[in-house]
């Protein structure tokens, strides 16, 4: 017997802790997840600039950006993104979680939310069950204004 049941469309995203949020970014602005390299920073600056394969990346410290504190993190892992023109990126704790998430379950972020909250920099919200778990409220980050900040 043929189904007639039309396939769910779905998106690929990395999704990953920090500190008490759910961030995501998709999977294809992702060039690579490596260990923590030396970042250098001069400062208590937002931005830092570590080297893969021979070639600058621009780092986000993305947990100052949201909570307005540094995190010392010594073994995670900087996931890489491609930009425009350059490579950068964010450190993370942990490895993130490859999930695909149904279309029709991303939520735009409201404008006014956006506007007033360190959260400004994600588009869309959904829920997601993360490792078998109840469904979570994960931001999608809006990579046009991550790349902004890195700019």
């Amino acid at each position: 017997m043929l189904s007639n049941q039309k396939k769910e469309e779905t998106l690929k995203f990395l999704i990953f802790a920090m500190g008490n949020l759910n961030l995501a970014v998709g999977i294809d602005s992702v060039i690579r997840i490596i260990p923590l390299p030396k970042i250098h920073r001069s400062g208590d600056k937002l931005l830092g600039i570590a080297t893969y394969e021979e070639r600058e990346v621009l780092v986000i410290d993305l947990y100052k950006r949201i909570y307005g504190t540094e995190t010392n993190i010594t073994k995670g892992f900087l996931l890489i993104l491609s930009g425009k023109n350059s490579l950068y990126g964010i450190t993370i704790a942990a490895l993130p979680n490859v999930q695909d998430v149904p279309v029709q379950s991303l939520q735009p972020v409201p404008s006014e939310y956006r506007d007033r909250d360190t959260l400004g920099i994600s588009s869309h919200m959904m829920h997601v069950s993360i490792k078998k778990s109840d469904p979570q409220t994960v931001f999608l980050l809006d990579t046009e204004l991550l790349l902004k900040m890195a700019s």
